[in-house]
C-alpha cells in the first residue's frame, strides 16, 4: 500500500474507506465521516479486529460538519511507525503538500501534489489547490490521509474534503491547530515534534546501542526536518564523540561539536544538558592541553544541578571523561 518507511499511514474502513496515520503507538487520526453517524468503531487494514474510535460531540456530518475529525485507538501498532508530526503553526500560502489517498480500496494508493491557497471561510480548515494539471486529484479515499510540508516531510494536516469539480480541482486539509482543537492529546506530541519523529526514535535506539555511525546517517534527514530544534544539536553532538572522550578527538571535530551545542544552548537557552555537555566538552579539550577554560566553560556545579538524572546518564555513558569535575558532578547526578 505505501512504502516501507510509511508503515504509519493507515487504510481505515468504517461506513467508508478512507485513510488515517499512527500519531502515536496507540491513537492515529482520521476523519469522523468516514466512522459513521453513532458508530464508535472501525477497522484497520493493518491491524486485527475491530477499533474503538473517539469521535467528537459537535461532529454530525448532516448538521455540523466541522470539525470532521475522530481519533482511533490503535494498540498492538508497532511502536516506532509513527508520523513524523510536524509544529502546530499551519502552512503558509503557497506551501506545497504532499498527498496520499486510497480511491480504490485494496490497490496500491494514489499520490498527488497540492499547493495551500489560503484558510476556507471559517477559518478552520485550509484550502488546496493542484500543482499540475495532470496530477491525480483528490477523491473519496483521501479522506484522513495526512497532507505533508514537500519541503520537510513532516505533517501539516489532515485531508478531510474535495470539489466535486473536476474543474476546480480545490480541496480542504484540516491543519494541525485545528485538529489539536478536537483532539487535545495532540497539543503535546505538537509541542515537540522532534521527540516523535521516527528518525530520531531510531537515532536514541542506535545510541543505546553505541551504533553511532547509523545514528549519524539520520541525522541530516532528520536536521532538514527540525532545524529549530535545540535537542537535535545535542545529540548531534553526543553521536560525533563517538563514545570517545573529547580530548581524544581533533581540535576540527571538537571546532564542530563545540558550533551544535552553541547552536543547542542558542535555541534553548535554558537547556541545562547541552549547557553540561558543552562544559565537559571544553574542561576535557583544553585543560588536558592546559590551555585556558576561561570564557569557554561554566560552572559545573551549577550547571550539572539542573541537568535531569536522565540526560545526567545519558552524557556520562558517552562522554567518558571520568577525570572532569564536570564529569563527577554529572555522575552524582544520574545517581539521583
Amino acid at each position: 500500500m505505501t512504502d516501507a518507511d510509511e508503515v504509519w499511514r493507515l487504510e481505515v474502513i468504517g461506513e467508508a474507506t478512507g485513510c488515517g496515520f499512527a500519531v502515536t503507538p496507540t491513537r492515529a487520526l482520521t476523519c469522523a465521516h468516514l466512522i459513521g453517524r453513532g458508530q464508535r468503531h472501525c477497522r484497520v487494514a493493518s491491524l486485527p479486529g475491530t477499533r474503538a474510535v473517539a469521535v467528537p460531540s459537535a461532529y454530525d456530518k448532516h448538521v455540523n460538519p466541522i470539525p470532521d475529525i475522530a481519533t482511533i485507538d490503535i494498540s498492538g501498532h508497532p511502536a516506532d511507525a509513527v508520523a513524523p508530526m510536524g509544529p502546530a503553526n499551519r502552512p503558509t500560502a503557497g506551501t506545497v503538500l504532499d498527498l496520499f489517498g486510497l480511491p480504490d480500496r485494496g490497490r496500491e494508493g494514489r499520490r498527488s501534489q497540492a499547493r495551500v491557497s489560503g484558510p476556507s471561510r471559517t477559518g478552520e480548515w485550509i484550502q488546496i489547490d493542484a500543482v499540475h494539471g495532470h496530477t491525480a486529484w483528490v477523491e473519496p479515499g483521501f479522506s484522513g490521509g495526512a497532507a505533508t510540508d514537500a519541503a520537510t516531510g513532516l505533517v501539516v494536516g489532515m485531508v478531510v474534503s474535495a470539489d466535486r469539480s473536476l474543474s476546480e480541482r480545490s480541496a480542504w486539509v484540516i491543519p494541525n491547530d485545528t485538529i489539536a482543537a478536537s483532539a487535545p492529546w495532540l497539543a503535546a506530541v505538537l509541542a515537540d515534534p522532534l521527540s516523535g519523529d521516527p528518525d530520531f526514535v531510531a537515532v536514541l535506539r542506535s545510541l543505546n546501542s553505541r551504533r553511532y555511525t547509523a545514528a549519524r546517517d539520520r541525522l541530516p534527514d532528520l536536521h532538514s526536518r527540525h532545524r529549530r530544534s535545540s535537542d537535535l544539536y545535542y545529540y548531534w553532538a553526543i553521536v560525533l564523540l563517538q563514545g570517545v572522550r573529547p580530548a581524544n578527538h581533533s581540535g576540527e571535530v571538537i571546532d564542530g561539536i563545540e558550533r551544535l551545542l552553541g547552536e543547542a544552548c542558542r535555541l534553548d537557552s535554558g537547556s541545562a544538558h547541552a549547557q553540561a555537555l558543552l562544559a565537559l566538552v571544553r574542561e576535557d579539550y583544553y585543560g588536558l592541553r592546559s590551555l585556558p577554560v576561561s570564557g569557554r566553560g561554566g560552572h559545573h556545579e551549577l550547571t550539572a544541578s539542573h541537568v535531569s538524572t536522565g540526560h545526567a546518564i545519558e552524557i556520562v555513558s558517552h562522554v567518558p571523561a571520568t577525570e572532569c569535575l564536570t564529569w563527577r558532578s554529572l555522575y552524582r547526578r544520574s545517581m539521583g
